[in-house]
């Protein structure tokens, strides 16, 4: 179910217009995706390398989620800033980091929040994970869940503002979780 409301999203004194992921939002979502990996990779991380090696081979699951209304875009004067996806089910890949917690129907899934680097530091990451909490709540389920890779610190070191680690997983190379009780 495609809408094309907005809701607003603000941090630091910034209003930001968020709303539903459209098909025509794909290539901006993919060109985000990119972006940040090549800049993690600067960052001497690994973390979203699979779409510098093969973005078309993993757009898969950008369209997915987009087709199922799970993805969302956040947009400042036209221009497709951000993007996150909230999946209300648990994938296989986070019944590899979950495992047999992943089958409680209470948690939902962030994924791929991502943020054109000219808006780091500004606010709008923590605002999106704010918005995700309220969102999560809204949806009828009391837990966000998300991860990223262990070797990441600099994100590890920015969730862990935030929120309390969950733990360590040998999946996929070394993941750490985090679960949020909304």
């Amino acid at each position: 179910m495609q809408s094309d409301s907005f809701m607003t999203v603000e941090a630091k004194g910034e209003t930001y217009q968020l709303r539903q992921a459209r098909p025509e939002h794909l290539l901006d979502i993919l060109s985000l995706l990119l972006d940040a990996s090549k800049w993690l990779e600067t960052k001497g991380t690994t973390q979203w390398d699979y779409y510098r090696e093969d973005l078309e081979g993993n757009a898969g699951e950008v369209v997915e989620s987009m087709e199922n209304g799970n993805t969302f875009v956040v947009e400042k004067e036209g221009e497709v800033i951000a993007s996150l996806t909230l999946e209300p089910k648990a994938s296989e890949f986070d019944f590899d980091l979950w495992g047999d917690e992943a089958k409680d129907e209470g948690a939902m899934y962030l994924h791929r929040l991502v943020v054109l680097r000219e808006y780091a530091g500004k606010g709008l990451g923590a605002a999106l994970m704010k918005w995700a909490e309220a969102y999560v709540k809204k949806e009828g389920k009391n837990k966000l869940r998300f991860d990223c890779l262990a070797s990441n610190e600099g994100l590890n070191n920015y969730y862990q503002q935030f929120y309390p680690l969950k733990d360590k997983v040998d999946a996929y190379g070394g993941h750490c979780i985090y679960e949020v009780h909304v």
